[in-house]
C-alpha cells in the first residue's frame, strides 16, 4: 500500500463558530503541497488543528492510517513538525542549542545524550546550510536566517511531515526563493511531505505537487489542472488585477 494522508469528514474552527465543514482530502506523502486561498478563509485554521494546535470540531486527520489528531503529543510530535509565523521569543541562546530542541520528543529531562541525536541535529544544520550560523545567539539572526533555522529545527525532529503556515512571510525576494529551494529538495531528496500556506501562488504553481485552495470549502488541484481552471480568476480577479496563464503570475490592469 503506498503511503497517503487522508483528511475524513473534519470541521475546523471554533468555540461557536465554524470556519470549515467536513473537509475530506485524500493526498499522497512525499509531496510538496500548498494551501492556498484568501485571507480570512480558514488557511491558517487548518494548519493549526491538522498540527493539534486547536482541536478538531469533528473528523480525523491520518497519516498511514494513524489518526494524528488521537495520539498523545509526544507520539504526535514523532510524526509531525511545525514551524508557526510567529518567531521564538528567546533570548541568549546559541542557534545550534536552538536547532537541539527539535529532539525532545526523543530525549529525556537530561537533554541530548545520544549519538543519534546529535547526528539529526548536524545533518539538519548540513541540509539548511547554516554551518556559520551556530554559534550565533537566535535573537541576533535575521528574519531570513532564522527562518532557515527554524526549519532546520523541524528537520532534527525527524518527522516524515513538515507543516508550516507561511514559510517566506516578512523575507525579502532572496530569502523567499531560498527557503522555497529548500523545502522542495527536502521533499525530493529526503521524502518529506511539507504542507505549507502561502500567499505566494505564483511560485506554488511552479514547485508544489498540489493545491489545496480554501474557499469556502477546500477543493485539491495539481498545478496543471488549476492553472487550466477558472478557479484564480473567479477568486483573485477584479477590477485592476488579473491572472496571466503564461506568466503565472498575476498583473495589474
Amino acid at each position: 500500500m503506498s503511503s497517503s494522508i487522508n483528511i475524513s469528514a473534519l470541521s475546523i474552527g471554533y468555540p461557536n463558530k465554524t470556519v470549515i465543514d467536513n473537509i475530506n482530502i485524500e493526498a499522497k506523502t512525499n509531496q510538496l503541497i500548498a494551501v492556498i486561498g484568501r485571507n480570512g478563509k480558514g488557511k491558517s485554521t487548518l494548519l493549526k488543528t491538522l498540527s493539534g494546535l486547536i482541536p478538531p470540531i469533528a473528523g480525523a486527520f491520518s497519516i498511514n492510517g494513524v489518526d494524528i489528531l488521537k495520539i498523545s503529543e509526544k507520539e504526535r510530535a514523532k510524526m509531525l513538525s511545525i514551524v508557526s509565523t510567529t518567531q521564538a521569543a528567546i533570548s541568549n541562546i546559541k542557534v545550534r542549542d536552538f536547532i537541539a530542541f527539535g529532539r525532545f520528543p526523543y530525549t529525556n529531562w537530561l537533554g541530548i545524550n545520544k549519538e543519534q541525536d546529535n547526528a539529526e541535529v548536524n545533518k539538519a544544520i548540513s541540509l539548511c546550510n547554516v554551518e556559520s550560523l551556530i554559534n550565533n545567539n537566535y535573537d541576533e539572526l535575521s528574519d531570513g536566517e532564522k527562518q532557515k533555522v527554524n526549519i532546520a529545527r523541524a528537520i532534527a525532529q525527524n518527522t516524515p511531515i513538515i507543516i508550516l503556515d507561511e514559510p517566506t512571510a516578512h523575507l525579502d525576494l532572496i530569502n523567499k526563493i531560498e527557503i522555497l529551494k529548500l523545502l522542495k529538495d527536502l521533499v525530493v531528496n529526503q521524502q518529506k511531505t511539507i504542507i505549507i500556506s502561502t500567499h505566494q501562488i505564483e511560485y506554488a504553481l511552479q514547485i508544489c505537487n498540489e493545491l489545496w485552495l480554501v474557499n469556502n470549502g477546500i477543493k485539491t488541484f495539481t498545478p496543471t489542472d488549476l492553472i487550466n481552471s477558472t478557479e484564480l480568476k473567479d477568486i483573485f480577479e477584479g477590477d485592476s488585477i488579473a491572472f496571466d496563464k503564461d506568466s503565472l503570475s498575476f498583473k495589474l490592469i
